[in-house]
């Protein structure tokens, strides 16, 4: 365990790795999310009904998702391929389910 300057331990924090085996989608420069990225992210309590209405004409929405699922811990705000992370973290909880 490393030590902080007055020479306790730090404790080492481990956070879940981005899943390699899937790639983050391949962006075309057409993803509606590149014209304002603030849009996607909301503040709390405010509606994400139009930015999820957008992510549903992107090409690229279900490789988002996949890779938003995949890396909870670099989406855990925003809409990701349609969904919030409420969503994001019901779809996990169900596939989890679903593999026990």
């Amino acid at each position: 365990m490393a030590q902080n300057v007055n020479g306790n331990p730090t404790p080492v924090i481990a956070i879940q790795l981005a899943d390699p085996s899937v790639p983050y989608p391949e962006i075309s420069g057409g993803e509606p999310c590149l014209q304002d990225p603030d849009f996607w992210f909301p503040e709390q309590g405010v509606n994400a009904g139009p930015a999820k209405s957008f992510c549903r004409t992107c090409p690229i929405m279900a490789d988002c998702l996949s890779w938003a699922l995949a890396n909870p811990h670099l989406t855990s705000d925003g809409v990701w391929g349609g969904t919030t992370r409420s969503e994001r973290n019901a779809l996990r909880r169900n596939a989890m389910r679903r593999a026990a």
